[in-house]
């Protein structure tokens, strides 16, 4: 679940799937919904990202990824996975991640798609891309999203084959978070962003950001309707080896519920 909260004429989609504040299908959904809205609403400044309490996202919902009996199951949710990522990304006003906790996998995707991330100072707060721990690679749209916002090479290369989780002050070293702030300001500071960009006369936010990301944004589109992408991550979401790496992870997680 995604709550939609509309604030100082910007758009806040708040992650609220507890216990660890993962995406469901419908969360993809609402998402999509507050992109729209933000797009076309022209009270609307941008949008912000944020969690609740220790997390700000920690992925996909795993229950709903073990729920995938085939490939069609697999593609009715990573189609619609791919068109948010796509749409977040190209989104055409400020988007900023708030990250006030954890941010993992799918999470951390969300945010690397984001034109700005804020974190707090908590030191116990972890972001990164667990993915090659349990078995899984990254579509198109998700690959795209984590390049773009990597500063270079190597940090890129880490990031995906270490998988491992970092610090925000070790994430900002990377240059995967641009700021931190004590949590008491995060929403403020975040709010602060994108009123500075997007109340900038004749909103050339919009121009330049589709200057700045038309390249990536094409080759994903162009990919997603050209390629088939489809197959291998279904072979992979339905394989009985990954599924109980999964189930192991979601009752680590759950504390074996």
């Amino acid at each position: 679940m995604v709550k939609q909260i509309i604030e100082d004429n910007i758009m806040i989609a708040k992650f609220d799937n507890p216990p660890t504040y993962s995406m469901t299908f419908e969360s993809l959904q609402i998402i999509r919904d507050a992109v729209k809205k933000v797009n076309e609403d022209p009270s609307l400044k941008g949008l912000i990202f944020t969690g609740e309490g220790k997390f700000f996202c920690s992925g996909f919902d795993l229950p709903t990824f073990l729920s995938f009996k085939n490939k069609e199951d697999v593609l009715r949710f990573f189609n619609v996975e791919e068109e948010m990522l796509y749409e977040i990304f190209t989104c055409t006003k400020p988007v900023v991640a708030a990250i006030n906790g954890h941010c993992t996998a799918g999470g951390f995707i969300v945010a690397m798609g984001c034109d700005y991330r804020i974190a707090t100072d908590n030191p116990k707060a972890k972001m990164g891309m667990t993915e090659t721990k349990i078995g899984l690679s990254l579509t198109i749209a998700e690959m795209e999203l984590v390049r773009y916002g990597c500063n270079d090479y190597k940090t890129l290369r880490n990031i995906l084959y270490d998988g491992e989780r970092h610090s925000f002050e070790a994430a900002k070293e990377m240059g995967i978070i641009d700021q931190i702030v004590p949590e008491a300001e995060l929403i403020e500071t975040a709010k602060k962003r994108i009123c500075y960009w997007w109340d900038q006369p004749g909103h050339a936010f919009t121009n330049l950001k589709y200057c700045l990301k038309y390249p990536i944004a094409s080759q994903i589109r162009y990919r997603l309707d050209n390629e088939n992408w489809q197959d291998s991550l279904a072979a992979t979401l339905t394989n009985a080896q990954i599924r109980g790496v999964l189930e192991m992870v979601y009752k680590a997680m759950t504390g074996g519920k």
